[in-house]
């Protein structure tokens, strides 16, 4: 695998690995507290952040694919995952002019 798309591939890994082990465990403990709502918005802005990133590693590598079918295939994974960041900003703002921005 060459190196560049390794660390890719590790890089995403590393998101999914950090995501399981340190941000899920908090959504499944019962026993938490409610999220504050001057911080519901944060949360929302986060997972944003994260898809939209998502969606500019799959649009970087359309013109590094060999194939056709793969960068038609990058190219709709791009723009899916910013139409849904999109989305995600959309309902940021939403609840933050129902919570008020976070501190």
């Amino acid at each position: 695998m060459d190196s560049g798309v390794r660390a890719m591939v590790e890089a995403v890994g590393e998101a999914r690995r950090q995501l399981r082990e340190n941000a899920l465990p908090k959504t499944r403990d019962g026993g938490r507290d409610k999220v504050p709502q001057a911080e519901e918005a944060a949360l929302l802005g986060a997972l944003a952040a994260l898809v939209e990133a998502a969606g500019e590693l799959a649009d970087g590598l359309v013109d590094r694919v060999t194939t056709l079918d793969s960068r038609t295939v990058y190219h709709k994974a791009g723009k899916r995952l910013r139409e849904q960041a999109t989305y995600l900003r959309a309902d940021q703002l939403k609840v933050t002019a129902h919570t008020g921005p976070s501190a």
